[in-house]
């Protein structure tokens, strides 16, 4: 018998689709008889009634290694399945996106006076080649100060970290 099982994510912040207590992830199972039976409910019948945004999806062999894999990012369809899941869930998402992506637009041509710039906008602007800052709520490792909690670090373009960007300036500073 080949299982087939489909794992899904708690979103945050969606209401009704809260993390049930001692579950890390929803997940269905179910068996069938062949591989291709398999794929086949994982990619209809099973992904079409799967309640939460899909994160994978598995099939495991008669001796219980893994046959198939694909990841929400990596399939088409289940990159649909969670579209169309968001879109149920928070209609006014796609607008807000595009509302947002034109106002970075507008920002980088210079439409928008720097005093009606946020802070973090402003950030931006300035230093094009850093992101943050970010708040160390976990022990977090960066380059100059090593492993910081409780701080403010940023993260230059080539994904390192820093608590001082001063210490490793980018090419536009």
């Amino acid at each position: 018998m080949y299982i087939a099982k489909l794992t899904g994510v708690f979103p945050k912040g969606v209401k009704g689709f809260d993390p049930i207590p001692g579950i890390e992830a929803p997940t269905e199972t179910r068996e069938f008889p062949s591989e291709e039976a398999a794929k086949a409910w994982l990619l209809g019948d099973g992904l079409h009634y799967f309640r939460w945004p899909i994160y994978s999806v598995d099939i495991l062999g008669p001796d219980g290694q893994q046959v198939w894999r694909a990841y929400h990012s990596s399939n088409d369809i289940l990159k649909n399945k969670n579209e169309v899941w968001w879109h149920k869930a928070d209609p006014g998402r796609a607008e807000l996106e595009k509302l947002k992506a034109e106002r970075r637009r507008a920002i980088a041509e210079g439409r928008i006076p720097r005093e009606e710039l946020s802070l973090h906008e402003q950030f931006v602007l300035d230093n094009p080649t850093w992101r943050g800052p970010f708040f160390a709520w976990v022990p977090t490792s960066t380059v100059d100060q090593g492993l910081v909690w409780l701080k403010n670090f940023w993260v230059h373009f080539t994904g390192l970290r820093y608590v001082d960007k001063i210490w490793c300036p980018g090419p536009n500073e």
